[in-house]
């Protein structure tokens, strides 16, 4: 089976210049508007050796013009109903019945899968391994989300993403373009599929029947598949296994999904088919193989031409662009590929005028510590420990000596200070909140109040205090008030156990199957390279350390060396070149990602804070700001739920996170500034510095440019949180 699957993937990569069949040998080709192609094949194909009817709508989501769809009804409905209900240009059948998947329609749950039984049969349900999304435009992923994860857990998944449309289904037929549905259903040990329950999988994918199918392509295409069955010498009907392979050959998709086939499998395109019902395929639930064959159910998918108001509208929301450049950034800069380790650009940003008649008021804050010593004395003896080893064995090379030599007298100069703020890092602070004041002067200055909190952390504590007298120096009739205590674990660092208001928060399921360590392996397996510059014999030199622990903490050693004061850091450029750096980056901070993920809910807590005091001081109409100093994984969290920048995206793909997730972007010094504005007559407006660059919330349409209504962010934020969180103490 390996090499089978291994010679299907090198002949779908013959395909991967195809946007689809071309006419011919049995395809038929007719473009229906700009953006939107219907194939149809009719004959003899070559991966089932049969007889075979299927027809295919090519939607390319780059064209602004049309939008993807559900449809969910409590009471069923046929598809050609759903055609004239909504105006679509395209329908097609979508889920398995509800009880066996999850339902979510414009935002709303409907569904989650709650049998454990796949109708009142004994078996198990099978039926919810992979889901497709969009948001109801053109942003349509699909995911296989049943890798290492029960159904138990993927309730728990599908409950929190904050997608707003879903719908499940199975079985996952291409993922990353690999044919993973060739192995769903094993027949190869089965004498007899029709003495299997009919529901159980393998018989149910195993045997042929009418098959509908969701694929994308890499090149941001949708293409919805129905092909017809039940018809010997006319329409046969395909497995799991032979769709899977017949889309590979024809459409070469990145992903794509099986969903509810058999009677259900129907196509609809306006003028085409059916003169009443635009059905183009040969539904068999009547069992007579016409075109009146539909059945009804509850979730279809639809495509609709978008009038010239709601492409306006459309076009007036800001999309969520990922940043696709980011693997030339860290390579062409030493310090962003430090990750977490990136120090704080202290240079001048761009402002945006406010609107006119708008004035600042308040600034909300959360800040990173700045720069620091590493935060596990790990970071500087796992290396140090090896190359003594490496001398012990006479194994080093020379430059294996010169970097021991290094390192011994830098692990003298910092043993005593791990975890400690450098320098740098208290002038970054100092260079933080001075900008601010310069910025925003009528926020602060006499009759003005700052409030201050830190966790526990000393460097958390000492940053507080570095931006508190950098205030006080440039405003000197500010109030300002800073504090620690327990009582702020929820606005500074609030997944602790040790924080009394601690959020109850749904479990948080990793999204993707790899481990850090999985992801490392596969995406650097020449980790070798680097062992053999230290080391003369690279086969022992690890002793019993695992590659991965030791390339993270190495990583982490390099890194460090941005933070350290000129006395104490060294050039490490000779142990990674610059991709291998750019490389451990890019696996670094998957691992953040991995780390950092499940604390959405808890740190929720901070936004709701946010909300309340600047509603708060709005309502009093007091001057000032209330800043909030933390940590990495914090920030990162809170980027994720208020979908800064994109932060809130997770792709279906692992390789494609770095797209959307970026560890530098909580460098050492980080800070969050939400700034409020007023005016005599409007309501009031805000804007978000990320770094000091202005930054755009999720999909929120602006008021002005950076400026948001208060309002309208609120409401997104909520609608965030709820995602999250499942009560709060």
């Amino acid at each position: 089976m390996k090499k089978l699957t291994t010679f299907f993937l090198l002949l779908a990569s013959c395909f991967c210049a195809l946007a689809g069949p071309g006419p011919g040998n049995g395809w038929t080709v007719e473009t229906l508007d700009e953006g939107l192609v219907y194939y149809t094949f009719s004959g003899i194909d070559n991966i089932t050796c049969s007889a075979q009817r299927v027809y295919a709508i090519d939607l390319d989501l780059n064209n602004p013009s049309y939008a993807f769809r559900f449809n969910y009804t409590a009471e069923n409905i046929i598809p050609s109903d759903v055609m004239k209900k909504r105006d679509a240009l395209v329908v097609m059948n979508a889920g398995y019945e509800a009880s066996s998947i999850a339902i979510k329609v414009d935002g709303t749950m409907y569904s989650n899968a709650p049998f454990d039984y796949v109708f009142t049969s004994p078996v198990p349900n099978w039926k919810s391994e992979a889901a497709i999304y969009t948001d109801g435009g053109r942003d349509v992923k699909i995911a296989f989300e049943g890798k290492n994860r029960n159904l138990a857990q993927l309730r728990e998944f599908y409950a929190s993403v904050p997608e707003a449309n879903l719908f499940t289904s199975a079985p996952m037929l291409i993922d990353d373009y690999k044919p993973v549905g060739v192995n769903f259903a094993d027949v190869s040990l089965i004498p007899d599929l029709n003495a299997l329950h009919y529901e159980d999988p393998i018989r149910h994918q195993g045997v042929r029947h009418p098959r509908s199918a969701v694929a994308k392509t890499g090149d941001n295409h949708l293409v919805l598949i129905a092909v017809d069955g039940r018809r010997l010498g006319v329409s046969e009907g395909m497995s799991a296994k032979e769709l899977t392979l017949f889309i590979a050959k024809h459409f070469n998709p990145r992903y794509a999904i099986n969903m509810d086939g058999g009677g259900s499998t129907t196509l609809c395109v306006k003028g085409h088919g059916d003169p009443q019902t635009c059905v183009v395929n040969y539904p068999t639930d009547n069992k007579k193989h016409d075109h009146a064959g539909e059945r009804a159910r509850d979730t279809q998918f639809y495509i609709v031409k978008l009038s010239g108001k709601e492409l306006e509208e459309s076009a007036s929301i800001p999309s969520e662009k990922p940043r696709l450049g980011v693997r030339e950034e860290v390579r062409a800069d030493w310090n962003k590929s430090s990750g977490l380790d990136c120090v704080y650009d202290m240079t001048a940003k761009p402002s945006t005028p406010a609107p006119k008649g708008y004035k600042p008021v308040y600034i909300s804050h959360y800040g990173r510590h700045g720069s620091r010593y590493a935060y596990t004395d790990q970071a500087y003896t796992t290396i140090l420990e090896l190359l003594r080893k490496g001398d012990r064995e006479n194994n080093l090379t020379e430059y294996g000596k010169w970097l021991l030599g290094q390192t011994e007298q830098l692990w003298e100069k910092v043993r005593y200070r791990v975890g400690d703020l450098t320098p740098l890092g208290w002038e970054q602070h100092r260079y933080i909140a001075a900008t601010m004041v310069k910025s925003f002067p009528g926020v602060f200055g006499k009759g003005s109040r700052v409030d201050a909190c830190a966790s526990p952390s000393v460097r958390a504590i000492i940053s507080m205090n570095s931006c508190c007298t950098s205030i006080a120096r440039e405003a000197p009739a500010t109030s300002i008030y800073a504090h620690q205590s327990t009582m702020d674990m929820h606005a500074t660092r609030p997944n602790t156990s040790k924080n009394p208001r601690l959020y109850k928060t749904a479990e948080s399921i990793f999204p993707y199957s790899e481990s850090p360590e999985q992801f490392f392996l596969r995406r650097f397996p020449d980790y070798d390279k680097v062992l053999s510059r230290l080391f003369k014999d690279t086969s022992s030199c690890l002793g019993d350390k695992k590659p991965y622990d030791v390339f993270f903490m190495t990583y982490m050693f390099a890194a460090g060396m941005n933070s350290l004061q000129e006395d104490e850091k060294f050039d490490v450029s000779g142990l990674f070149t610059v991709d291998e750096y750019a490389t451990l980056w890019e696996t670094d901070n998957y691992a953040r990602f991995w780390e950092y993920v499940k604390y959405r809910g808890s740190c929720s807590s901070i936004f709701d804070d946010i909300m309340t005091r600047a509603d708060a001081r709005l309502a009093e109409g007091s001057r000032g700001a209330d800043l909030r100093f933390g940590h990495d994984h914090v920030m990162m969290a809170l980027l994720m739920v208020s979908g800064l920048e994109g932060f809130g995206n997770i792709p279906p793909c692992p390789d494609d996170l770095v797209y959307w997730f970026h560890s530098f972007r909580s460098c050492k010094g980080t800070n969050m500034q939400w700034v409020f504005y007023t005016s005599a007559k409007g309501e009031p407006l805000v804007k978000v510095l990320l770094n000091g660059e202005e930054a755009r919330i999720g999909k929120l349409k602006p008021v002005s440019g950076p400026y948001y209504s208060w309002e309208a962010v609120k409401g997104w934020l909520n609608s965030r949180i709820d995602q999250f969180v499942i009560s709060k103490n």
